[in-house]
């Protein structure tokens, strides 16, 4: 017999993505807002850089310059391999380009 099949397609965006924008915060005001969105402080690195983790896999690091790095939960890739995303101070995707500087956020916090 033949069927219709309804096929739902669900968008959830990761907490990385829906954090509000830190740029021009303190670092306290950062790690406050951090917290309320359920972000636990996880490490700190020997070079400074601060570590914190959500419970659906996002990380947010606090470089010591005072840059801000999202990542999403990680990722299988079509090779098999996981990575992760990495998003702007506005929750977008951040393109991979070879060659351009697509490794910088553009959110900072004011230290």
């Amino acid at each position: 017999m033949f069927g219709i099949y309804l096929v739902l397609k669900i968008t959830i965006n990761s907490a990385a993505q829906i954090l509000a924008n830190l740029t021009v915060k303190t670092r306290a005001e950062a790690v406050n807002i951090l917290a309320a969105q359920g972000f636990q402080f996880k490490s700190q690195t020997i070079g400074g850089y601060e570590n914190f983790e959500h419970p659906d896999g996002s990380i947010i690091h606090i470089r010591p310059t005072g840059e801000i790095v999202r990542t999403g939960p990680k990722i299988r890739g079509t090779n098999g391999k996981y990575y992760r995303r990495r998003y702007n101070q506005y929750g977008e995707q951040i393109k991979f380009i070879p060659g351009e500087n697509t490794h910088n956020t553009g959110e900072n916090l004011s230290l």
